[in-house]
Order: C-alpha cells, then sequence, then structure tokens
C-alpha cells in the first residue's frame, strides 16, 4: 500500500487502511471493552500516523501506523484497568535488554537479532518475544527497524517464557513466574507474611509486631497462606 504523503487525510486513505485497525483492535478483544470502541481508537491512532508520518523514514506505513494504531488502543485500556499492568519482573527485564541493545549496537553498529537478545538472557526465542510484548508503543531503539520479527500488539504469554537451559542453583524463570503468579492469589495480609517470613527473614514474632496482630495469628495466617501456594503450584 502507497500512502498519500500530504498531511492531510481523507476518507479513501481511512478506508484503504480499515482492516489494519480492525486486526489490530481485535487482539486487545480479552481487554474487556467493546470491540468497536477500540476499533474507533484505532482510527485515531491511525489518523495520527498519517499526520506524522514522513515517506523519507526507512519504514514502511503499516508498520508506523500499527505502532500508533496499538499505542491509542493500549494507553486507554491502561488508564481505564490500573488492574491490568505489566509485571515488575518484565519491566525491569525489558530494561536490561534496552542496555545489552544499545551495547551491542555501539560495539558492533548493528541491532542484535533474536537469537543473540535468547542467548544473552538464557531465554528461548519465544520467551524473548513475550518479554518485548510488553515494550511501550514508541521504542526509541527498534521502531525504525523494518525486520522486527515479533509481535508487540499484544500482551505477553506469561506460560511461554522459559529458559533455554538450566543453570545451577539459580531458579527457572518459569518456576520464578509461576511462583510469583501463585503469590498473586494470596489475599494481602497473607503476600505481607510470606513476605515477611520466607522473604525478608523475619520471625513470627517480629512479624506480628509490624502487622500488629498476635502470634497466633501470624501462624494461621501462613499455614493457610502455604496451603494456597501448594494447591496453586500443584496445579500449574
Amino acid at each position: 500500500m502507497e500512502l498519500n504523503t500530504h498531511k492531510e487525510f481523507n476518507d479513501e486513505q481511512i478506508l484503504k487502511f480499515r482492516p489494519l485497525v480492525k486486526n489490530i483492535a481485535y487482539k486487545f478483544k480479552n481487554s474487556g471493552e467493546p470491540l468497536e470502541d477500540l476499533e474507533q481508537l484505532g482510527y485515531i491512532g491511525l489518523i495520527n500516523a498519517i499526520n506524522l508520518y514522513n515517506h523519507q523514514r526507512k519504514v514502511k506505513f503499516e508498520t508506523y501506523a500499527s505502532w500508533f494504531i496499538s499505542g491509542e488502543i493500549r494507553h486507554y485500556i491502561r488508564d481505564k484497568h490500573q488492574t491490568i499492568r505489566i509485571p515488575h519482573w518484565i519491566t525491569e527485564l525489558n530494561r536490561k535488554i534496552d542496555e545489552f541493545i544499545v551495547k551491542y549496537k555501539k560495539e558492533t553498529k548493528q541491532i542484535p537479532s533474536l537469537k543473540k537478545i535468547a542467548k544473552e538472557f538464557n531465554l528461548t526465542e519465544e520467551g524473548v518475544k513475550e518479554v518485548l510484548k510488553a515494550r511501550d508503543v514508541v521504542h526509541v531503539v527498534s521502531i525504525d527497524q523494518d525486520n522486527r520479527n515479533y509481535d508487540c500488539n499484544e500482551y505477553p504469554v506469561l506460560e511461554k517464557i522459559k529458559n533455554d537451559h538450566y543453570k545451577s542453583f539459580r531458579l527457572p524463570i518459569e518456576d520464578l513466574i509461576a511462583l510469583e503468579l501463585a503469590l498473586n492469589k494470596l489475599k494481602n495480609l497473607q503476600r505481607k507474611v510470606i513476605n515477611y517470613i520466607f522473604i525478608k527473614d523475619l520471625t513470627q514474632n517480629k512479624t506480628a509486631k509490624k502487622l500488629a496482630i498476635s502470634q497466633r495469628q501470624i501462624s494461621r495466617i501462613k499455614n493457610e497462606a502455604l496451603k494456597t501456594l501448594k494447591k496453586e503450584l500443584e496445579n500449574d
């Protein structure tokens, strides 16, 4: 598809890229928002892309527009649904990947391949693709890379994020993910008790003082939390 490079847009251009908008909006069908509303947001992103696109950039318009369309939809969902959030460890892993990309590009004058990123972080290539889905809509390093072979229009599937090979004395990332998902099933007070006792290594007595409840209650809450975790991990 060739886009009219004038800044003004018309109905013909909107209709031309209607399938692109519908396709991207459909990927957010599980967000809880009506598909029709998501498509309308997509059209706003498309119009912004048409107005801002510079035909001299070495990137196809479809690629450029996809970032704006998915971005408009994603930002709306994030603002409306505060519970939909990317886990902190994925954000941190993306930060480390950014640092690796910048360093690699500085040393080799090239963008690292998916295979190189996977090797650097001991992840499967499929796992890297899922991690990269959590990136912000406009990514400084890779937005102009026309040969990207991963899709950032969907939320990451945590079950697909796995280590490529086992490393001694290091819990596999898939086990860490399973543990985090299980911890999220606990009640707030249960998570606090587990955090104080097993992560911060506090005694039950000190935990009781911090939470202003009795040591007996701490013991009961801990046991209930561990039973829940055991059940969740066994069902995984």
